[in-house]
């Protein structure tokens, strides 16, 4: 029974190790997070107003998609207000959940082309590269409390001027998530294995000793087992030699008796 018990404990302690691995890998919850969306008719410049990259902290990614080559522009906030005004075009003011951006239509009705969106004398930066276009957001942030400090820029995105300015836009977050209960799952687990390694040793302990015990020889018997039969006798005289004596002794000898029956 108690080698059962301590199988059974050991079984136990390991699937709790299991779990707890499970609950860092298969189980584990997601490390990131992702808002993203899909513009319909945005007009030919994409705006992401400033602070929105750290809506989640302040390490992530960006990727826009376009038609084309993407060119994200940064000024002074009122640089790119002043330059877009009169043209149709769209913002990404936050997120609305943690996996919707949340737009803004600016001016539907204005224009819908930009002349060399990316020569103006207005831009601090240019980068264009192709489609998907990434931001690393710890960089920029980097850049925004660098030597041209201004913190929480907002972004002008561009394309060729007459194509829309992006077709998705999509902001990656790590997220610092783990399940709480994978200490306890370890920790328990290792316990109860240990316990139940402990429990097995014991019992196959017992259970040699227990054997050795049914193999020992077993000695001569006491004389003191034999004393009516005669043990009193010598190691070396057989039994059926004492027992003949013994009878002799008793009833005499045959022959004798024979001859005083002559003499009478």
């Amino acid at each position: 029974m108690q080698r059962l018990l301590a199988v059974l404990l050991v079984l136990v302690g390991l699937l709790g190790l299991v779990l707890g691995r499970l609950g860092e890998t298969t189980w584990a919850p997601e490390t990131e997070t992702t808002a993203s969306v899909t513009l319909q008719d945005p007009g030919p410049a994409v705006v992401i107003d400033p602070g929105v990259l750290y809506v989640g902290g302040e390490q992530g990614r960006v990727v826009i998609e376009g038609a084309s080559d993407v060119s994200v522009i940064t000024a002074s906030n009122s640089d790119i207000d002043a330059y877009l005004e009169g043209i149709h075009h769209t913002r990404i003011t936050g997120a609305s959940d943690w996996t919707t951006l949340s737009t803004e239509d600016v001016s539907p009705d204005g224009a819908a082309e930009i002349a060399s969106p990316t020569e103006s004398d207005l831009w601090r930066t240019v980068d264009t590269g192709p489609s998907p276009y990434t931001i690393d957001v710890a960089d920029f942030f980097a850049q925004e409390n660098g030597d041209n400090e201004q913190v929480y820029r907002a972004l002008l995105i561009v394309t060729d001027g007459t194509a829309p300015g992006a077709e998705s836009i999509s902001i990656t977050w790590p997220v610092n998530a783990e399940n709480e209960w994978v200490p306890f799952a370890y920790a328990g687990g290792a316990a109860i294995a240990v316990i139940g390694l402990v429990l097995l040793v014991v019992s196959l302990g017992r259970r040699r000793d227990d054997e050795e015990a049914e193999e020992l020889p077993v000695g001569p018997y006491p004389s003191s087992w034999g004393a009516g039969a005669g043990a009193a006798a010598t190691a070396d005289e057989p039994a059926t030699e004492r027992l003949t004596s013994t009878e002799d002794s008793a009833w005499g000898d045959p022959a004798e008796g024979t001859d005083q029956e002559q003499q009478r």
